[in-house]
């Protein structure tokens, strides 16, 4: 093989490493992004649970007020029974105390159902406490994990790149400017050529005349796309 492929093909597998960690680098803030989303996602989910936690214990809190406010109405009533002296008021005041103890009846049946409306919150929001904070350490280590990672393909890269400019010395300027110009493409700009005179990059089979001077060992582009052809021995 000559010296000139040889060369080139180390500065190509330095330069599509790097081309290849840029592309992780590039998708590393995303994911990040991605997984701190989860977490606020799974906070609000805790905190709407809480919520309908607090919100439960609180009309709670508010029928115990009603139920209590209903039986000192009841009690005052019966304190002022004992003074009427009149028939009609006295039935009067029994019959506000009957609507007031049906008042308290329809409250407290919907005490009770508060009540198993707080035990199903109270184990949803439990149960979603324990999740949350066994996802939340998982997602968070992924998180470090990435930044990481992030740290250490900035070092490659910077790594790699240092280390191209020994691969470029060695290059003829005509070849490494052509080089140069494929690689924008993001594509390996030197490709083998198959024993059928199949070119690597397009696929395409190669004129019999560039087959004969990549044979050769010569500085040829394929006739089809243009990258760099080569034979090996």
């Amino acid at each position: 093989m000559k010296r000139w492929i040889e060369n080139l093909l180390a500065l190509q597998d330095v330069d599509m490493q790097i081309i290849k960690l840029k592309m992780r680098l590039k998708m590393l803030p995303k994911e990040i992004k991605d997984i701190q989303s989860r977490i606020q996602e799974e906070e609000e989910t805790l905190h709407n649970a809480k919520g309908d936690f607090q919100h439960t214990e609180l009309s709670i809190k508010q029928t115990e007020s009603k139920i209590k406010e209903l039986n000192d109405k009841i009690t005052h009533l019966q304190q002022q029974s004992s003074m009427v002296k009149k028939n009609t008021e006295f039935k009067a005041m029994l019959s506000e105390i009957d609507q007031l103890k049906e008042k308290i009846s329809k409250q407290e049946t919907e005490e009770i159902m508060l009540l198993d409306q707080l035990d199903e919150h109270k184990s949803n929001f439990k149960d979603k406490e324990k999740q949350f904070e066994a996802d939340k350490s998982n997602l968070t280590d992924e998180v470090e994990e990435l930044k990481q990672m992030e740290t250490e393909v900035k070092e490659q890269i910077e790594h790699l790149q240092g280390s191209r400019k020994d691969y470029e010395s060695k290059i003829e300027s005509n070849i490494l400017g052509l080089y140069k110009r494929l690689l924008s493409k993001g594509t390996p700009p030197l490709v083998k050529i198959n024993d059928s005179g199949i070119c690597g990059s397009c696929h395409l089979k190669i004129t019999p005349q560039t087959w004969t001077q990549a044979k050769k060992g010569a500085v040829i582009s394929c006739d089809n796309c243009s990258h760099l052809i080569y034979l090996e021995d």
